[in-house]
């Protein structure tokens, strides 16, 4: 079991490395949704050099707010598609899409285009390692929901799930993000919050089931989701990376950019480990 560990937030320069890798953007077809979604794809420099060699894929997911160009747009991405040899590909989530098949609304199925139609696009248009093996989902924030929740819905696609400050629990947040709009209201669908929320899928988890790390500030609002997902798998014993990180003072331990820099780091040396040995860790 891998417990919770308490570290300093330090500076971000050693996860800066300099960049070669090209940011270009697509337009790829969702079938279920008929319409087609823009991303963001970050090859790395090998790419370009190497071309007889396939590279793996991490699937970046933004957070409320954001879009396709919200993670790869400070270079840090690049940089660590760069030192770690993946190709990255940040879809648009359209705002709020939590990164699901919405219940309600026919024309959000977020889920489908994640897990499903983005994966074959990529595989039929690159140079990709096509199979779970080569395959991880991160995100921030709602995309730390859309991670874990598609990542864990779909083992068979992604090998491992790097969840930064995600929402993991959208039940206390009845008000908030937009979330409503594709559940309904807590108050006429109850059922639809408990059941697409990510803490819903932990009981059924067994050890090996997946590759996770959490990322988490400890002045987050999203540290108590974060910890009582952390506490399911604990009690489970489903082995799995719980990391609460803080800075100097706790007001720098939130939703903030430098914090998802310095997560992404972490989480991209996780899945360099995943794609080398078939075993996620950070040792």
């Amino acid at each position: 079991m891998k417990n919770g560990v308490l570290f300093v937030l330090l500076g971000l320069s050693s996860f800066l490395p300099a960049v070669a890798a090209t940011v270009t953007e697509v337009q790829v077809p969702s079938a279920g949704m008929n319409k087609s979604v823009p991303c963001s794809v970050v090859l790395p420099d090998a790419y370009g050099k190497e071309p007889g060699r396939r590279f793996p894929v991490v699937y970046m997911l933004h957070g409320a707010g954001g879009n396709h160009r919200s993670m790869p747009n400070d270079g840090v991405i690049a940089g660590l598609a760069d030192r770690h040899g993946f190709i990255a590909v940040c879809p648009d989530g359209a705002i709020t899409s939590w990164w699901i098949d919405s219940p309600i609304d026919p024309t959000m199925k977020y889920e489908t285009f994640v897990s499903l139609e983005l994966p074959a696009y990529m595989d039929a248009n690159y140079r990709t390692r096509a199979e779970k093996g080569g395959r991880a989902i991160m995100g921030g924030s709602m995309g730390g929901h859309g991670a874990c929740w598609n990542g864990i819905r779909h083992r068979d696609v992604f090998g491992a799930i790097g969840n930064i400050y995600g929402g993991v629990d959208l039940r206390p947040f009845p008000r908030n993000w937009e979330i409503w709009k594709r559940l309904g209201r807590i108050e006429e669908h109850p059922e639809n919050w408990e059941k697409f929320s990510v803490v819903s899928l932990a009981p059924g988890l067994k050890n090996g089931d997946i590759n996770l790390i959490t990322v988490v500030g400890t002045g987050d609002f999203f540290l108590n989701v974060n910890r009582y997902f952390h506490d399911i798998l604990s009690a489970n014993k489903v082995e799995h990376y719980y990391l609460e990180a803080r800075g100097a003072d706790d007001a720098r331990s939130m939703h903030t950019g430098p914090f998802s820099a310095y997560a992404q780091g972490v989480i991209s040396r996780f899945f360099a480990n995943y794609f080398a040995t078939g075993r996620a860790g950070l040792e």
